[in-house]
């Protein structure tokens, strides 16, 4: 066969003359300029049908194989073989579907396509290798026409491979797994797949494939959950199966190998089919076992919606999801822990469950004691209905000591708490938050609003329910794990016969909370062996258990671990001994009927916060050594609202630790323990609360005794003088900062009442006394923030204080200035901008020009607590 040819000398030629400079042709075979005489021609190659090639008795692996291809053509005028190679690219994205050629250049005329090979780059080398060779079956005919392009398609031998996407589905068995750990099904980022050819029993694993997990709803409207993978995977065409699987992580550590029987599919050339993997998923699994538990719960407590046998279903009623939410079961299996309420942790264990809101009703089946990994169990608690839900912070991680305190303490703050703050007057209440917050810039209610006693209930009131839980199994006694407990707003009444909750020693919070249905106290609950809060007020119905609360506190376990102690709105007459409870140390019986505490607690029961508040005792016990309890950390000791008739003499003034405050206001207290032989000890106390009592007199005890103390409230006591010198004696009086004399029967101050005995004076009021004008004591104060002087009357109820204050500019930190319900009339003085609260309000004679700060009015950053039909001048804006 002829190799050197016309079309190949005259080529030559051209880059002959191309290099010495001609331009008469050129050695491209793309030129930009065609030769006149000259076209292109072009191949496609495709892959081949089964006839597509003859001469080759081999085929290629991949049609993207092929890098180059050697061309040999006849030109049938001459006869002359031209052999020609071009490189070979992709047609499209994929190469698959086919390779196109370079251009080739070639003379006008007819040639004949004889053969063809293909080559490959060696991977070593770089060397072409050639891979194929081949030849038309037919006479193939190609045309080249002056300035033209000839395509022509060539057939190939290619093995036929189809696309394959994987999609992860679930399948559910009733076997356990024999290899891996348990894992929920969104775990799985990675999987290797080994499928098999149906005809060769050829096996091809394909590894690490990518997947990402999705929900979505099926064609019956039901939840389902699928990792998809983005990957396409070539396979030669024919019928396959999937024989085996290996789940992995995101690390690409395994989770799990598992087997396939019956997952057939074909793989057609160049279709692109999509592969279903199912991923074995044993119902004994752990988490599998726990959403079971879930929905047998859920129908055992009337969960779903019955409407033939008038079963309404669960009903969300609370506040951390839409009200009227149910749990809903139409979904996966593994998915079925999603409910609302649930806590799962990373293994899809149930870890947390609150039921209380959602209306269940009946009895908790034994199947309760199979949720191995729970750690919190709210069947009803003290917040179901109010504010965000406290259940929800103890569920899912680990809790810091400071987090646990601020759960534990959620129904005090919430429900409880009354700040010593409220017992003082407006004024005064202003006074003790700006010196903690700071003085605001601006105003937008004209009066603080305040009650001096506790809040009514925000969330469930007692004897009103909110489920209908009646019965808890004895298998409870088998969560292991569970830390906090919490019955409440049911129709509990005990446990089952035979509970042993001796082996629950991580339960450290519990909580049985409104459960009118309870009559006594549960036996079981003084075994638990790590008991350190509980919670069990609002229970009147248990009636006057002291008894039965004094066998709880005196048992081994309760005694050594016990600290926080809820035990308010019950119906005890009696404090039964607590002194064996040494960790104890918030305690609050307030709304209680007790008269009597049986026993002191001793000094060795550090209280920090005590509340006795609203019960009817008249007097406090006291050990061998004169203590009621210990003091070294007191932040509120209160007995406010009972019959005490003395100060009870159970502090010192020589402690080195100073309470936060004690608040013994409305009792019927006329004296002081030890006053008059001298043994009064005195008390150490940021803030004491005395108002509402029968005080005559002036408890100048308190600085006799050297007591420290920076707020004092007297208010109500019918006080009708302050002793002279009682300020000058004390060592420390300059620690006072605020007084609340309102409603006493005060015509003066004392001379020593005054800023240089008191230098740190912040708020002072005075207001509801007997006063003929403004005493100027406080005044010298250089920190005198809050003064007030309201409604001087006499014992007749006539108005006494006429004259205005005309030294207030010696008073330049003054920013609170109350005067109203007096009698004052034309006021000549300039009023100080820097009184940026300042009332007048119920002076019906009252005259006086504001002009100078009506502007700082309007901007609201002075508020002025006014009549409307008084005569104020000067600011028109308070006519609009």
């Amino acid at each position: 066969m002829k190799t050197k040819i016309l079309f190949i000398k005259m080529f030559v030629l051209s880059c002959m003359l191309f290099t010495l400079g001609f331009t008469a042709g050129s050695c491209s075979d793309d030129d930009d300029v065609l030769q006149a005489g000259y076209g292109y021609a072009q191949f496609k190659l495709y892959k081949g049908v089964s006839t597509g090639t003859r001469a080759s008795t081999n085929e290629l692996d991949y049609l993207r194989d092929a890098q180059k291809m050697k061309i040999v053509l006849i030109n049938q005028e001459d006869g002359t073989e031209i052999v020609q190679t071009v490189g070979l690219e992709a047609m499209g994205d994929d190469s698959e579907f086919g390779l196109r050629s370079d251009k080739l250049q070639l003379m006008v005329g007819t040639y004949q396509i004889i053969g063809f090979y293909l080559f490959k780059a060696d991977g070593t080398t770089q060397d072409l290798k050639q891979i194929l060779s081949g030849e038309p079956d037919k006479k193939t005919i190609l045309t080249v026409v002056n300035g033209g392009l000839a395509v022509q398609d060539i057939q190939v031998k290619v093995v036929n491979r189809g696309i394959v996407k994987f999609t992860i589905t679930k399948n559910f068995l009733p076997s356990t797994r024999a290899i891996g750990e348990d894992y929920v099904f969104s775990d799985i980022k990675y999987i290797n797949v080994t499928v098999q050819e149906l005809f060769t029993k050829k096996e091809t694993t394909l590894e690490n494939i990518a997947v990402k997990y999705t929900e979505k709803l099926d064609d019956s409207g039901k939840k389902i959950s699928v990792a998809v993978s983005d990957s396409l995977f070539r396979l030669s065409a024919g019928k396959y199966k999937i024989k085996s699987y290996t789940t992995k992580k995101k690390n690409k550590g395994s989770l799990e190998y598992g087997e396939v029987n019956g997952a057939d599919f074909e793989v057609l050339d160049n279709v692109t089919t999509e592969v279903n993997v199912p991923i074995n998923f044993s119902k004994t699994t752990g988490s599998i076992k726990d959403y079971l538990v879930l929905k047998e719960m859920w129908e055992a407590l009337k969960g779903p919606s019955i409407p033939e046998k008038n079963q309404k279903g669960w009903s969300y009623s609370g506040t951390t999801y839409p009200l009227g939410t149910n749990w809903d079961f139409n979904k996966d299996i593994d998915l079925w822990g999603d409910q609302p309420g649930v806590d799962l942790d990373a293994k899809g264990r149930v870890t947390g469950l609150s039921i209380g809101a959602f209306g269940p009703e009946g009895d908790i089946p034994e199947s309760l004691g199979d949720l191995t990994e729970l750690r919190t169990l709210s069947l009803g608690n003290h917040a179901d209905q109010v504010g965000d839900n406290i259940i929800e912070k103890t569920m899912g991680t680990e809790l810091t000591e400071v987090q646990k305190n601020s759960i534990r303490s959620d129904y005090y703050n919430k429900f409880v708490k009354v700040d010593i703050e409220s017992y003082f007057s407006e004024p005064i209440q202003a006074a003790l938050k700006w010196q903690k917050e700071g003085i605001p810039s601006r105003f937008s209610q004209p009066t603080v609003n305040s009650k001096a006693n506790r809040p009514s209930l925000k969330d469930v009131p007692v004897n009103r329910l909110t489920n209908g839980i009646h019965r808890i199994p004895a298998s409870i006694g088998n969560l292991k794990k569970l830390q906090y407990l919490y019955i409440a707003n049911g129709k509990f009444e005990g446990f089952e016969p035979g509970t042993d909750l001796s082996g629950l020693e991580n339960l450290t919070d519990l909580e049985i909370y409104n459960c009118p249905s309870m009559t006594k106290l549960p036996e079981e609950l003084n075994k638990l062996p790590n008991l350190q809060s509980f919670n069990l007020a609002s229970n009147p119905s248990l009636g006057d258990f002291h008894e039965d609360l004094g066998k709880f506190v005196a048992s081994e376990s309760i005694s050594k671990t016990l600290q926080i102690f809820y035990l308010t709105y019950n119906k005890l007459t009696v404090l039964p001994d607590m002194s064996m409870v040494k960790k104890l140390g918030k305690l609050d019986c307030a709304y209680n009927q007790i008269k009597k505490i049986e026993k002191a607690f001793g000094s060795d029961v550090i209280l920090v916060q005590l509340s006795m508040d609203h019960n009817q005792i008249e007097e406090l016990p006291r050990d061998e050594s004169g203590h009621f309890c210990g003091y070294a950390d007191v932040e509120s000791f209160s007995f406010a609202y009972n019959k005490l008739k003395k100060f009870p003499n159970i502090f010192s003034s020589q402690s080195v630790y100073v309470m936060s405050s004690v608040n013994f206001s409305f009792n019927e207290i006329d004296g002081f323990e030890g006053e008059e032989n001298g043994t009064f000890n005195g008390v150490n106390a940021s803030t004491i609360a005395l108002g509402g009592n029968k005080l005559k007199k002036f408890p100048k005890i308190l600085f006799d005794t050297n007591s420290q103390v920076s707020a004092l409230g007297l208010n109500g006591n019918g006080i009708e003088e302050i002793p002279k010198g009682t300020f000058n004696a004390s060592k420390y009086s300059y620690m006072m900062k605020t007084f609340d004399l309102t409603y006493n029967h005060l015509s003066k101050l004392p001379d020593d009442f005054n800023g240089k005995n008191m230098p740190f004076l912040y708020g002072v009021d005075l207001s509801n006394n007997r006063f003929t004008e403004v005493p100027t004591g406080p005044m010298d104060a250089a920190t005198l923030t809050v003064y007030a002087v309201r409604n001087q009357r006499d014992e007749n109820g006539n108005r006494l204080l006429r004259k205005w204050p005309g030294n207030l500019g010696l008073c330049p930190s003054l920013r609170q200035f109350c005067i109203g319900g007096n009698d004052l009339r034309k006021i000549s003085d300039t009023i100080s901008s820097a009184i940026i609260v300042f009332e007048i309000k119920d002076n019906p004679n009252i005259s006086l020009n504001l002009s100078n700060v009506c502007d700082l009015i309007k901007e609201g950053r002075y508020l002025l607590i006014y009549d409307p039909e008084q005569d104020i001048r000067g600011c028109d804006y308070l006519k609009e």
